[in-house]
């Protein structure tokens, strides 16, 4: 029970980033377009600036916190000092302003997104580097994981429809509101009740050049990173794209919490299906098997329009729901081995570096890919609460299933050379116990 307990704590801790980065992903462009009237292309340079300069600051959060030392650990007082500017940037970035000029409507959305996931990057990115300091065996950090991502689906559940259900009966500031306190008090939570690994090998000392070659010859973390920007580039888009298809291309806004919870709820079920294959084939069987399920599903928004039965949609929901599920899980649960390697190879931990270039890589690439989709719903002539043209309907279609598709077809070629086998795992692992680590 008490390594129950444990795992649990430890996964919930997944809800502070899944909550704020769920609802800014499927509600915030709308928000910027349908309710602020910014822009489609304004509104999304808001996520490539935001996104882009989140990115940046992971890697350099991620070197301090390896290099961090107070009598609560390397990794626990960065919740603290996240946990009040949570709330207030959260509560913040959903006030409607009435201001008149577009620039400095976007000037400020830009500005407090910007310090909303400053924020999130100060508690995320200490809490995803203590994965690799709950356990040093392939199976039990699979284990470990699949609490953090239990915890990410049900809650990303939960994000996808309750915050929208209090902003459409009480306004988007008192959601932002409520949101803000969870966030705050999940934070605090993480801060007083988790615990960190007392025996960490000390960092040596920071040197750019020489960090940066350490992660260029690690081959193992090339293609884990071209997999989890594609899972979750993929995913970023079917977020913030599906309430544009479900509103105009579906006409079924308000079915959209249906949606989510067969995406999500199939997610969550399918859990202890992936543990399981995982166990007997492996984390690459296993994610490439999710991902052509994934892709089917993809395939399968292009056949539904306005006269389509409910139960089409929902079907192609719960397939996408299978894939969605072991491509949120594997690509974090596959970093403690790459980070195994890492310390094979050199002789020193860098959770928080290798944590920080992961979201580093994904950031970057979601910011991009959010921009353009702004950009490509204003070049189609997209027109807020209005009927849309042929060409725009045509562009909503086939940009909620092509574009995450071909991340997906990303992701999975470089599943397929991933280099990494349980066996590899196993033999680096009895080194590293000889040597003592």
């Amino acid at each position: 029970m008490k390594v129950f307990g444990r795992k649990m704590l430890f996964g919930s801790g997944e809800s502070v980033s899944v909550v704020g980065i769920t609802i800014l992903g499927l509600y915030f462009l709308y928000f910027m377009t349908d309710v602020v009237g910014l822009s489609p292309a304004l509104a999304g340079a808001i996520f490539m600036i935001g996104r882009g300069w989140d990115a940046i600051s992971d890697p350099f959060i991620g070197v301090i916190t390896d290099r961090t030392k107070t009598r609560w650990g390397r990794r626990r007082p960065f919740f603290l000092i996240a946990a009040v500017p949570l709330a207030i940037f959260f509560s913040l970035l959903w006030s409607q302003v009435g201001f008149d000029e577009q620039l400095i409507t976007f000037l400020y959305y830009a500005l407090f997104y910007i310090l909303f996931m400053t924020s999130l990057t100060l508690f995320h990115v200490p809490y995803i580097s203590l994965i690799t300091e709950y356990s040093t065996d392939y199976d039990e950090r699979t284990s470990i994981n699949n609490y953090r991502i239990f915890f990410q689906l049900f809650f990303g559940l939960i994000a996808a429809t309750i915050p929208k259900m209090i902003a459409d009966q009480y306004g988007w500031s008192v959601m932002a509101m409520c949101v803000g306190i969870f966030l705050l008090t999940l934070a605090l939570v993480m801060f007083g009740f988790t615990r960190e690994n007392a025996d960490a090998p000390k960092p040596e000392k920071f040197n750019f050049k020489k960090e940066f070659n350490h992660l260029r010859l690690n081959r193992a973390l090339k293609y884990l990173l071209w997999i989890y920007v594609g899972c979750y580039a993929a995913a970023n888009i079917i977020e913030g794209f599906v309430i544009y298809y479900m509103k105009y291309w579906l006409n079924r806004e308000f079915d959209m919490e249906i949606l989510f919870v067969i995406v999500i709820g199939v997610s969550i079920l399918s859990l202890p299906v992936w543990a399981k294959l995982t166990k007997i084939l492996g984390k690459k069987s296993a994610l490439l098997i999710g991902l052509f399920i994934w892709i089917a599903g993809q395939a399968g928004w292009l056949l539904v329009s306005q006269e389509s039965a409910d139960f089409v949609v929902y079907v192609i929901g719960a397939v996408v729901g299978i894939g969605y599920g072991v491509a949120h899980v594997l690509p974090w649960a596959m970093l403690p081995e790459v980070v195994d390697m890492d310390e094979y190879q050199t002789g020193a931990r860098r959770e928080g570096v290798y944590a920080g270039v992961m979201t580093f890589f994904m950031k970057i690439t979601n910011s991009i890919a959010i921009f353009l989709i702004g950009v490509i719903l204003e070049l189609s002539g997209y027109a807020a609460n209005e009927v849309q043209s042929e060409t725009t309907m045509t562009t909503i279609q086939w940009t909620m299933s092509i574009a995450p598709g071909i991340f997906v077809i990303m992701a999975l070629i470089a599943t397929f050379l991933y280099p990494y086998s349980k066996n590899d795992h196993m033999n680096i692992r009895t080194e590293l116990e000889k040597r003592g680590r």
